[in-house]
């Protein structure tokens, strides 16, 4: 046989082994494409027998600093199959067995994400861009470095620990008892601000104390600034409890204290769980005050003639004379007026 025949004879059987393999990654299903040699396609076959997953990172949001999606497996050099909104790429595992993708933020973009490793499906998820991440903590969980502690004068002296009230842990958040002076804990999550067009909802169950008899405050808030030049900073809208008051007040640059709407009542001190929910959107303004189902103090309207913000930190913090805060639960989340 001449060596042009066992060319032409050897093409065939490979064209017929090609076409077999191409049958059998179809029959269990897993990807491939006429642009694969015969040995990646033999690399895959190998994969219908399953591989074993180390890990998988997923998320269904992607935050504006985007997301990376990976799997792990035990081996480098795997052939990983990825479809990010239905456009398929190939990534091979690293010298660590890693192999990721990372979506992009898009504002407002939903999309879908799913990862094959040979015939296993690791990850089918939709996605959302949201403006940003939600953030939940309990104190029973013992979170204290999940916060950056801000405060004005740096000077003054705060303790930040775990405490307890009616048997439930709580967070003790006190500092020194001295007009001119306040202290915040900002949840870290958020410590490259959050743009002051996203609206948010802040939720803490608090509560309410009072070291002193001078004027104090106790708040929730959204704040312009974690580096503070005054203890008003020049933009602050805040939820508080205050001398024999409740209700909303604001700063801006002239770092006076205005109330935008305030009740008279003292709430109850040391003992008795308040829920304070701040709702704002780019200048929409709706708050509460509850205690379990009984409404204590309500207030929603367009206050963007009176304060806007361009960046904002969602904050506990007191002020003033205030010396103490107590809080069992925080609960931070993306919200729009328009879908009230």
């Amino acid at each position: 046989m001449s060596i042009a025949s066992n060319v032409i004879l050897e093409n065939t059987r490979l064209g017929t082994t090609r076409t077999k393999i191409r049958n059998k990654l179809t029959e269990y299903n897993i990807w491939w494409d006429n642009s694969l040699t015969i040995f990646e396609l033999a690399e895959r076959l190998v994969m219908m027998f399953g591989v074993t997953i180390s890990s998988i990172v997923k998320s269904t949001i992607i935050t504006p600093g985007g997301f990376e999606y990976s799997v792990t497996l035990p081996d480098s050099g795997v052939p990983v199959d990825w479809w990010i909104d239905g456009a398929h790429s190939v990534v091979r595992t690293d010298s660590n067995g890693k192999s990721a993708v990372t979506v992009q933020y898009v504002q407002d973009a939903t999309g879908t994400v799913v990862c094959k490793v040979g015939k296993k499906e690791a990850i089918n998820v939709n996605y959302t861009c949201v403006p940003f991440a939600s953030f939940s903590d309990y104190a029973w969980d013992y979170n204290t470095d999940s916060y950056d502690i801000v405060k004005y004068p740096t000077s003054i002296s705060h303790t930040f620990n775990i405490g307890e009230v009616n048997y439930s842990e709580v967070y003790d958040l006190a500092k020194d008892v001295g007009s001119s002076s306040v202290v915040m804990a900002i949840p870290k999550v958020y410590s490259g601000g959050i743009g002051g067009t996203n609206g948010i909802h802040m939720e803490v169950a608090i509560y309410q104390k009072k070291d002193s008899n001078q004027g104090w405050g106790d708040a929730i808030s959204l704040v312009n600034s974690k580096s503070l030049s005054h203890y008003r900073d020049t933009k602050i809208l805040e939820l508080g409890a205050y001398p024999s008051k409740k209700g909303l007040k604001y700063s801006t640059s002239d770092h006076v204290v205005w109330e935008l709407n305030v009740s008279l009542g003292q709430l109850t001190l040391d003992s008795q769980l308040y829920y304070f929910d701040l709702y704002y959107d780019n200048g929409y303004v709706k708050a509460t005050i509850r205690a379990g189902s009984s409404s204590i103090y309500s207030y929603e309207a367009d206050i963007s003639d009176k304060i806007t913000f361009d960046t904002f930190y969602p904050a506990v913090m007191i002020y003033d004379a205030g010396g103490h805060i107590q809080f069992e639960s925080i609960e931070v989340e993306p919200w729009t007026h328009e879908e009230e």
